[in-house]
């Protein structure tokens, strides 16, 4: 039997604690300056992609920084085994 899956977009502009509880987790920057998730930069416009094999699940908190900044856009989206 194929396993299903459902996937979540959020979309955040706001210093965030995002707990994972999920197979796969994409952090993309549509900000005009580099924002941090975990203390890791992603620059303008690039993403960072955080997979596991089928049976696995992300229990990691990541912490979403603007570092100050006011006008940040960061979409998340979440791969969620069912």
């Amino acid at each position: 039997m194929d396993r299903q899956y459902r996937t979540d977009i959020a979309y955040y502009t706001t210093n965030q604690r995002i707990i994972a509880n999920c197979n796969a987790i994409t952090f993309i920057n549509n900000s005009p300056y580099t924002i941090y998730v975990n203390n890791f930069p992603i620059t303008v416009g690039n993403s960072l992609n955080i997979g596991g094999n089928s049976d696995e699940i992300d229990v990691t908190e990541y912490i979403l920084d603007f570092r100050g900044a006011t006008n940040g856009e960061v979409y998340v989206i979440k791969k969620i085994n069912q």
